[in-house]
């Protein structure tokens, strides 16, 4: 079976909305679609789908992106999702596209609280303002010279 030159695919970035998209099908292609090394994990192993993402997400780290309940876990950075054709991936369907654009459509801020990870749909905005409230700078900008009487 010949491997196709573009794959369907669905991209989901931290804080703005899912979209479908074509990529090349090329392990270059895939790495610059999450911004580094690719893993893949089959949460839905019956709907034949593969979620593609930085490997070291957690551990750079990338912006929290959205919740994934089958493994009470969260995805750090930009994924995408594709079709699982055995050895190699493949296009996503009419049917997976539809399915997951609606599920991972809206952004999520995600808490980490003692029952569990909680997380809440909002709008592109809300999750720009959340981020930059929660840095370590409070989300301001740095200052412009190591003098600036801001600092």
């Amino acid at each position: 079976m010949n491997k196709p030159e573009k794959l369907r695919v669905i991209v989901v970035e931290p804080g703005r909305y899912a979209r479908e998209a074509e990529i090349d099908n090329t392990l270059k292609a895939e790495q610059a679609v999450v911004g580094g090394l690719i893993d893949a994990i089959c949460p839905w192993p019956d709907d034949k789908v593969c979620l593609i993402l930085n490997d070291e997400g957690k551990i750079i780290p990338l912006e929290p992106n959205r919740a994934l309940s089958e493994y009470e876990d969260v995805v750090f950075g930009t994924f995408f999702l594709c079709g699982d054709g055995g050895e190699d991936f493949c296009s996503l369907t009419d049917a997976q596209v539809k399915r997951y654009l609606e599920r991972f459509r809206q952004p999520e801020i995600i808490f980490d609280t003692p029952a569990g990870i909680v997380a809440m749909q909002c709008e592109p905005d809300q999750y720009d303002r959340f981020i930059q409230a929660t840095r370590g700078d409070g989300g301001k900008e740095p200052p412009k010279r190591r003098d600036d009487p801001s600092r």
